[in-house]
């Protein structure tokens, strides 16, 4: 747009309506007062609109120069950051402006203003400054910033809009400093905690009858007989490598707006994660719904906490259903070595072929734990007992099915943790302490 039109404030409108009204009241009175003054009115109001319009002709983004400098594209959820743009106007007249560049609503501005009113000059370089503490995790969008000259009595105004956008990823709160926070294990420090478990290691630790689902090369032909087959059992230390899967499907939009199941599957991912970097675990996080969204591959160090604050923050809702199978499935082809798979999910879309998928993830040496919110913990108390058995008439549908996919997945060995929303970072730091133990995570 080169050039905007002029267009009339509430006081310009009401001036030129109230004389209006005013003239015609004096032509039905004959009253000479209520004659003269309305027109007196109207020619203020329409020289003064006209003279505007002519002295900011042209008045438009092109009119413009304008350069964001000390902005900030990555800010902590416990941190601050800085905006500020430089313009410069062109033109053969000097106006009252005021330039406003909006920030998100999930932003608190905390220093210095996101708006400007001037009286600008051409040549003369205005600045716009400020400093936000965000209140949200995630992707965001400043600007477009909006330029609006104002006539000096305030009857008109025209806008100007420049396309400068600027966007800002808001990450979640993971340090190293935090991560190294962990709680002690069974009476250990974090580096005794490593305990030796059955797994697809090197030395030998028992026998056991052959299972179906066992890997033929792991048959003891020499202990086995006509009648029984057995495996030999190895024992490895501790899962090493941890995998972060987050279900980012519709269904994660349940829950309060900011605290939904999404929300809380960062929180814990960022606890899990926090934890196993401070162990000097690798982690790695997968954002999954019908299909791969993300995929990071196994950080360590202060450098790997680097990586996944900024996948954390990128983590958003997709329009579409979860599909289990398909993530253990694609999991599986990306996990080079052992590893424990932390699923945060609200296990409400349909499970697919999901005993098959947990029994090629364990062939391979990997284990997978599930933390599932409690449906009544995502919304608030219910006032009163008929809005209490109102609330759980409407849910009962997601509960049954929850339910029927945690039977599902226990079935199959796989341990499944309901937490209750406000307790999500205190459940997956037990979930990560129990899993470098013998303990089950349940």
């Amino acid at each position: 747009m080169a050039n905007s039109r002029v267009v009339l404030t509430p006081v310009g409108g009401s001036a030129i309506v109230g004389s209006l009204a005013t003239l015609l009241i004096g032509f039905v009175t004959l009253n000479l007062l209520l004659l003269v003054l309305p027109v007196l009115v109207l020619a203020i109001v329409t020289t003064e609109v006209l003279a505007f319009d002519w002295s900011t002709r042209g008045f438009g983004p092109d009119r413009f120069r304008w350069k964001r400098f000390e902005n900030s594209s990555e800010v902590g959820i416990d941190g601050v950051g800085s905006m500020a743009i430089d313009l410069e106007m062109a033109g053969p007249s000097a106006v009252y402006a005021e330039v406003f560049d909006p920030p998100p609503d999930a932003f608190e501005v905390v220093a210095g203003s996101p708006r400007l009113v001037t009286f600008w000059r051409p040549g003369v370089p205005a600045r716009v400054a400020y400093v936000y503490r965000p209140r949200e995790r995630g992707r965001f969008r400043v600007g477009p910033t909006m330029i609006v000259a104002h006539d000096p009595f305030g009857f008109a105004f025209r806008m100007a809009m420049l396309e400068d956008r600027w966007e800002v990823l808001v990450t979640p709160a993971l340090s190293v400093e935090e991560a190294t926070a962990i709680p002690v294990v069974g009476g250990r420090a974090p580096a005794e905690a490593y305990l030796r478990r059955v797994g697809p290691g090197s030395e030998f630790r028992s026998l056991r009858e052959y299972e179906q689902s066992d890997d033929a090369r792991k048959i003891a032909w020499r202990k086995s007989g006509v009648d029984k087959l057995y495996v030999r059992q190895h024992e490895e230390e501790a899962h090493p490598e941890v995998l972060v899967m987050i279900d980012c499907g519709r269904d994660m939009r349940l829950g309060r707006p900011g605290s939904d199941c999404l929300e809380l599957a960062v929180d814990g991912g960022i606890v899990v994660a926090g934890q196993a970097i401070g162990r000097s675990d690798r982690v790695s996080l997968m954002v999954h719904a019908d299909q791969l969204i993300e995929f990071l591959a196994p950080q360590r160090g202060p450098t790997g906490a680097d990586a996944l604050t900024e996948a954390f923050g990128r983590v958003g809702l997709v329009p579409r259903p979860f599909d289990l199978a398909r993530a253990l499935e694609t999991a599986s082809e990306r996990l080079g070595v052992p590893t424990t798979i932390v699923l945060f999910s609200t296990l409400l879309s349909p499970l697919g072929a999901v005993e098959a998928a947990v029994s090629r993830l364990r062939n391979r040496g990997h284990r997978l734990v599930v933390l599932c919110p409690e449906v009544a913990s995502l919304f608030p108390p219910a006032p009163d007992p008929l809005a209490a058995e109102t609330m759980l008439f409407a849910s009962e549908p997601e509960l049954r099915a929850i339910d029927s996919a945690v039977d599902r997945l226990r079935s199959q060995e796989v341990p499944v943790v309901r937490y209750p929303a406000s307790e999500v970072r205190e459940f997956a730091s037990d979930v990560h302490a129990r899993l470098h133990t013998q303990e089950s995570p349940l």
